[in-house]
């Protein structure tokens, strides 16, 4: 469980709020449309894999439908302008240092939704009510961060759309062939 604060992350451990101080802060959610897909150790366990991974989570509330999220900085491929790499520029972290950011703007902040892992509601009417976020109306995507019972987080990007098939069916191999393979004849020769 403790894996997440063995490398280099001990200063962003001892930065970490405490469990009970997170949980004053969470309002109940109220009303007929609340998505009941972790609870509040979930929650706090995708708010200590994010903090360890200096991902800056802030806690947002949507309130229909009723379910908590975080707003966490993107993670950047390395050797990028987007990475902060040679801009710089240094901002506050909130750890007590300072990082570089890039000097074209600031960081972009995907919505994180915590889900547990025994969730049995997790749909596609569900997941399409998770797009509805109310601060950020037109998301074309969001994480998943799925929460085991060991407090583990894995993200998963999940995307408003459906991605069409680079090729069509009809370029597809038929199934019975002549020399009784499946999936047609290879053409590596």
């Amino acid at each position: 469980m403790y894996r997440r604060w063995q490398k280099e992350a001990v200063d962003k451990y001892r930065t970490l709020e405490s469990f009970n101080t997170f949980l004053s802060r969470l309002t109940p959610l109220t009303g007929p449309h609340v998505l009941r897909a972790c609870d509040p150790a979930d929650l706090y366990s995708v708010l200590s894999a994010l903090h360890s991974k200096d991902r800056n989570p802030e806690l947002q509330v949507n309130n229909n439908p009723g379910f908590y999220y975080f707003l966490a900085d993107a993670v950047q491929p390395p050797g990028s302008e987007a990475a902060g790499v040679d801009t710089g520029v240094s901002v506050p972290t909130g750890g007590g240092g300072s990082e570089p950011v890039p000097a074209a703007g600031p960081v972009r902040r995907e919505a994180v939704i915590p889900v547990s892992s025994k969730c049995t509601l997790l749909t596609t009417d569900v997941l399409a009510q998770m797009f509805k976020l109310e601060a950020h109306p037109n998301v074309s995507h969001i994480l998943l961060a799925i929460v085991d019972d060991d407090g583990s987080a894995s993200l998963v990007r999940v995307f408003n759309y459906i991605q069409p098939p680079f090729e069509g069916p009809e370029t597809l191999p038929p199934l019975d062939t002549e020399g009784g393979a499946v999936g047609g004849e290879s053409d590596d020769d």
